[in-house]
Parts: structure tokens; C-alpha cells; sequence
């Protein structure tokens, strides 16, 4: 289980964990657990469905804790081998060959990237499979009875597709599309009615299987998100190591998102790249004609073609990438809303890449006499597996970690482990910080839960579960089934109704709870009074320094929206409008003094912000005019004189300009006013 602590392999684990103890619903694919009211399904934790819902079936059998995602790692490997074994069989007989040539494709780095990271998205072999598809000569009509073999395996093929992965889906229903359209109008080898009846048969069998699994759980809304361009190829990618060669420099990427994710990663290999050059000698040494091969293919597979193109295209979106270069192409806003459903359009360009291998193996075997074909695939495939071992030997590592049968996580105190028996939920009034602690801790108790982590979610539903949860706690009853944990107290400012009589409000292992009817339950351990709360707020003292700096306080406890990551020095506000939500200390402080930085330049010698407290403004265009130590002093509304009172203050930036604007670097965030410290004074 080591390999799969943190990040999104959790994710996939805990989409099954919650799985295989909830009830059988309809559709099967639904996890009423693990998200509660706006839970969705099986589908949106990526935890592969098509194994997830057959183990389910002898959950009673398996042990505790279980996982199939090694098994299913084990299968995406073997069945990679034998669709590139059968892909280049289309070319060759020649054993020795193929076996050489699937090595290319079986130490791909785009597939082993995704191992321990999105193993779902290990399912390459279904592409592969749609390429054959395409590829393997069929002359029988559609809709005949020698062609039905070819229109099942279509079928079977897409709900597999849909049982792994979303994006593997969108593939397979493309290539199948560019399939039909090749076989009615190159090969003329179907009718209308045949086209019919296979169309429709494979859309029902596919919108079944969807509906089974879980799709439709949210609405289409839902699904469609912004992004389109963040995740997206590029036009470098397949020379671009990244770390994953011995001798060929990763290109520098200057888009932070790109820079900073695997999304885009395409690298063909050291062993493809050679041949790939042997492939251009071939063609520049007219050892094969060029035009010829381009005019056979796009006769015989034009629809193929064309779909690989479209996939290629959106994969490069309209953010368009040359190594470090960037330039973003205009698109209406209902189009990027609609390309959003794949955000991560990257993904799309595997079929083409795997194309792009299998045309290079084919310039190869036809250009050079059978021997030289055969030394150079050897060559080719050992140089394959040495390089990307700079990438994959680090992965190996992780998986060779320790065995263990439990996760291990923060949560010691004994009160947890009767907790669990005690409640049958645990949930929060809003945010999905933690998700990986309590994840873990309501599955091994078998609790519902809605603190998921989910690739996509139903805001509205969500939304609506957090808006219950905050009603029971401002106005009652509480829910005596489920244990609140409030996760950050700004998220809870306002005082919350409960019995202290009755119930528990703690922090234990650092964690603010609710637990309705602890202190009047005959077997429900006693809790320190040293670890009891009277309010969720901390307490401050006036004088007491709230520091903004990496090694202070102020940004976990008391930032909410408007901020950038904090530094060193302090933190940067990042929007125009930056809060800060501080509790009111005993003793009845007039002001706030506030130690703040501003950036400026020779183009930008000061900073004007506004500062409000409560909505209240109490600072107009006050002036920044030294870029570190600014002191402000801000007088205070009349009227706050209850303890631990949330006093919310807000800071406009007027005039925040970013470093590059400012010609001194390519940071591109507008910095306006920077925090290092604030504290209450008389």
C-alpha cells in the first residue's frame, strides 16, 4: 500500500475503498459514501470501473485493506506488449522484429510516467487496439455477418474504454468514427442499413455501460470546466526528455503549469528518436519514396488520418507551445467551454504518437534490407530501455518501498479510534483540505464522508451538503450520526449552537470537532479538558505579532482569498482584493499596526491600497513609498469590543503591476500590497 499514500493514487484507492463498502445502488457504478449527498460515482475518483465493479461483487471475499491497481498495472503492460506485437505484425512476419519493436512501445515514456500517478491512464493498450482496428484489412460489409466479429470488438473495445478513463473513451470513439467512415467511403464495403445498425447498437451497448458506471452521476454542466489550454501539448514534446535521459537536455519550459506538470509529456525515447533519424536518411537517400507512402496512406486510411490530426490539434489547443515559446490564438468563449470537457487535452495526442512509432518502425522495415532492419531495432530498443531509465528508475524505487498493510496518518489519539465506532459520518461545513487523512480514517471505519477528492464534482450538490452541515450547526439539531470537523476556523467564524453539557468541542491532533453526545455516551472514552474549546477562533493578545512569513502562523490561521504563496519575507496579495479574517482580542484594542512591503520600480516608485475592516473603510489610497518595512497604523471601527468577534479586513490594491510589466523579470502576477506582520494595539 506504500506506493499509493498522497496525491492522486490515493484518490483511486479511496474512490474503490468507500466503493466496496457502500450499498449496491442503480446505476452500480454510484458510491453513496464517499461524498454523500453530492456524491458521484466510481467514474469521478478515476478508480477504474471495469475492475472495481466486478471486485465489488466479492468485496465479502478480499481481504482488508485491498487493491487491484498493481493488477491492473501487471495487465496494462501485457496487453501494451501484445497489441504492439499485432500492430507491427500488420507490417511484418517476422517475429524477431515485432518482439524488438514492442519494446519501443512498451517502454514508453508516456505510459510509465503515469504509473503511481494516474494508473488508469496506464490503459494505452486500448488505443493501440483502436489503431489495429483501423489498420487490419477488412473488406466484409457492415452489417454481414463475417463483419459482425469486427463491429463487436468495437463495441467491447469502447466499454472497456469507458470503464478505465474518460479521455481513453473520447479516443476510441473518435478512431472507431474515422473506422466507419473509412469502411463505407474508401472501402465501399457498407450499406446504409448497416451503418445504421452498428451505429446504433455500439452507441446503445456505450451509453449503457456510461450510465452503469457512472457518468451521468453529475450534470453536464458539471463536467465542463475552464482550463482548456493549461494541460495541452507541446509542439517540442516529442524531443523533450524532461529528466527522462541520460543525453538529451530537457527544453526549458517557461509556462509555470506546464513546467510544473507531467500533462504534456510525449517524449518518444532515445531508442525511437534514432530510428526516427534512420527513417529521414532513408527518405533524404530515396531509399523509399516519400510521396508514394504519404499517397498510399491517405488513400487507404483517410479518415484515420484526419482523426489523428483533430486529436493532435486539440491536443495542442490554442495555447499554442515551441519549447520555451508561448502564444495564446483567441477562441470563443462557448467553444473553450466546450473543449474544457477535455482539459487535459494533452492525453489526446497518444494515439498520435503511437502512430507516429509505428509509421517510423514501418519506414525502417521497408527501407532497409531485413538483417539492417533487425540490428538497428535491437540497437534501437536497448538504447530505449537505457535512457528512459533515468525516468523510470525512479519510479521503480517508489515501488519498491516497503510493504505495508495500513496507511499511516496523524490522527493517534484514542478518541478517534472510538469515534469511528461511534458515528456513522464524518463531515465538514465546507472546503476538502485533508482529503487524504480523513479519506483513509472514514474507510478503514467504513463512515460516510464528504471530504472527497473528486475529478469532477456537482458544485450545486456539493454546495448544498455544505449549506446542511452549517445549518445543523447555526441552528440546529445536530446530526447525533456524524462527527464535524471544522478544518480551518475561518472557514466557522460565527459561534456554532451545541450543548457543552452534552457535546464535545476539541482539538485533538490538531483538529477543531464537533462530536454530538460524547460527554454523555457510557462508552465513549473521556477527553482532557486541556484539549476542549470554548470557541473555535485562537486567541490573540493585543501586542501579539501575527507573522505572514513562511515561519509564522498568519497565513494558515487568519488569510483567506487574494493571496500568493507565502515567502521568506511575507506574502504577496495576488488580486485586487486580498481578506484577512482576525479574532478581536480582550481588552478593547483602537487600531491595527501593519508591517507591510510594496513592489515597486523606476516605472512604479509607490503604491496606493485601500483598507476596510468589516466593510467599513478606514484607509483611502494610502501611500506605499518604500518597498520593505512600510509601517501602517489603521484605526478601528467603534464597536468591536467582543472577544474572539471575526473582524474581517480587506485590502484593495489600486495600482498592483506584475514584474514583467515592469520590465524586471517574467513573473506575471500583479504584486500588490506584501504582509509581513499585523498585530492589535491600543
Amino acid at each position: 500500500m506504500a506506493w499509493l499514500v498522497g496525491g492522486d493514487p490515493l484518490q483511486h484507492y479511496l474512490g474503490w475503498a468507500f466503493y466496496r463498502n457502500s450499498p449496491w445502488t442503480w446505476p452500480v457504478g454510484l458510491n453513496p459514501l464517499y461524498g454523500m449527498e453530492f456524491s458521484n460515482s466510481i467514474v469521478f475518483t478515476d478508480s477504474i470501473p471495469l475492475l472495481a465493479i466486478p471486485f465489488k461483487a466479492i468485496a465479502h471475499f478480499l481481504p482488508h485493506p485491498f487493491q487491484y491497481l498493481g493488477i491492473w498495472v501487471l495487465l496494462c503492460f501485457v496487453f501494451q506488449s501484445y497489441f504492439a506485437f499485432r500492430l507491427i505484425g500488420l507490417i511484418t512476419n517476422r517475429v524477431a522484429i515485432q518482439c524488438l519493436g514492442s519494446i519501443l512501445f512498451l517502454f514508453s515514456p508516456p505510459l510509465i510516467f503515469r504509473l503511481s500517478l494516474h494508473e488508469s491512464l496506464m490503459g494505452h493498450f486500448i488505443i493501440l487496439a483502436a489503431l489495429f482496428l483501423n489498420l487490419k484489412l477488412s473488406t466484409k460489409s457492415i452489417g454481414s455477418k463475417e463483419s459482425y466479429s469486427h463491429s463487436l470488438a468495437w463495441i467491447i473495445l469502447l466499454s472497456i474504454a469507458i470503464l478505465t478513463h474518460f479521455y481513453l473513451a473520447v479516443m476510441v470513439l473518435a478512431l472507431w468514427l474515422a473506422d466507419v467512415c473509412n469502411r463505407v467511403f474508401v472501402k465501399k464495403s457498407g450499406s446504409f442499413k448497416g451503418i445504421v445498425l452498428e451505429s446504433a447498437l455500439l452507441i446503445g451497448v456505450a451509453g449503457f455501460v456510461a450510465w452503469q458506471a457512472g457518468y451521468f452521476a453529475i450534470e453536464g454542466a458539471s463536467g465542463a470546466t475552464r482550463g482548456f489550454g493549461d494541460f495541452r501539448t507541446n509542439l517540442l514534446a516529442l524531443f523533450n526528455s524532461r529528466g527522462w535521459s541520460y543525453w538529451l537536455r530537457p527544453i526549458p519550459l517557461r509556462d509555470a503549469v506546464e513546467a510544473a506538470t507531467g500533462e504534456g509529456f510525449q517524449y518518444l525515447g532515445a531508442g525511437s528518436i534514432l530510428l526516427f533519424f534512420s527513417a529521414l536518411y532513408a527518405i533524404f537517400k530515396r531509399k523509399i519514396k516519400l510521396l508514394s507512402a504519404i499517397n498510399l496512406a491517405i488513400k487507404s486510411y483517410p479518415f484515420l488520418i484526419i482523426a489523428l490530426i483533430t486529436l493532435a490539434l486539440i491536443s495542442f489547443s490554442n495555447y499554442i507551445g515551441f519549447g520555451p515559446w508561448n502564444l495564446r490564438l483567441p477562441l470563443p468563449d462557448f467553444l473553450i467551454s466546450a473543449l474544457s470537457i477535455v482539459r487535459s487535452s494533452s492525453r489526446l495526442f497518444w494515439p498520435m504518437y503511437y502512430s507516429i512509432i509505428l509509421g517510423i518502425i514501418w519506414v525502417v522495415i521497408k527501407a532497409y534490407s531485413s538483417r539492417t532492419a533487425f540490428v538497428m531495432l535491437l540497437i534501437a530498443a536497448i538504447l530505449q530501455v537505457v535512457d528512459t531509465s533515468a525516468g523510470w528508475l525512479t519510479i521503480r524505487e517508489k515501488l519498491n518501498s516497503p510493504s505495508v498493510s495500513e496507511f499511516q496518518f496523524q490522527l493517534k489519539n484514542p478518541f478517534w479510534k472510538a469515534a469511528g465506532q461511534r458515528y456513522k459520518n464524518i463531515v465538514v461545513n465546507g472546503g476538502q483540505e485533508n482529503w487524504e487523512t480523513f479519506g483513509i480514517y472514514a474507510s478503514q471505519n467504513r463512515m460516510g464522508t464528504n471530504i472527497a477528492h473528486l475529478a469532477r464534482t456537482d458544485s450545486k450538490k456539493e454546495l448544498q451538503s455544505f449549506a446542511a452541515v452549517n445549518e445543523q450547526l447555526h441552528q440546529g439539531p445536530l446530526d447525533a450520526r456524524s462527527l464535524y470537523v471544522f478544518q480551518d476556523w475561518k472557514k466557522m467564524p460565527d459561534q456554532i449552537q451545541y450543548d457543552p453539557k452534552k457535546d464535545l468541542l476539541a482539538r485533538i491532533d490538531g483538529v477543531n470537532l464537533l462530536a454530538p453526545g460524547w460527554k454523555v455516551c457510557s462508552g465513549c472514552p473521556a477527553v482532557s479538558e486541556t484539549l476542549e474549546l470554548s470557541r473555535l477562533a485562537p486567541a490573540l493578545e493585543i501586542g501579539q505579532v501575527v507573522g505572514f512569513t513562511k515561519s509564522g502562523n498568519g497565513r494558515s490561521n487568519f488569510m483567506l482569498g487574494g493571496w500568493g504563496s507565502t515567502e521568506d519575507w511575507g506574502t504577496w496579495a495576488t488580486d485586487s482584493l486580498a481578506k484577512i479574517v482576525l479574532p478581536m482580542p480582550v481588552g478593547d484594542p483602537s487600531k491595527l499596526i501593519i508591517n507591510a512591503n510594496a513592489f515597486l520600480s523606476p516605472r512604479h516608485s509607490e503604491q496606493l491600497v485601500d483598507i476596510a475592516v468589516n466593510g467599513i473603510r478606514v484607509a483611502d489610497h494610502m501611500v506605499l513609498t518604500k518597498a520593505l518595512g512600510n509601517i501602517l497604523e489603521v484605526k478601528l471601527p467603534r464597536g468591536l469590543k467582543v472577544a474572539g468577534e471575526p473582524i474581517l479586513i480587506e485590502f484593495w490594491s489600486l495600482d498592483a503591476i506584475s514584474p514583467k510589466d515592469a520590465g524586471i523579470g517574467s513573473d506575471e502576477r500583479k504584486l500588490g500590497i506584501g504582509l509581513v506582520s499585523m498585530q492589535f494595539a491600543r
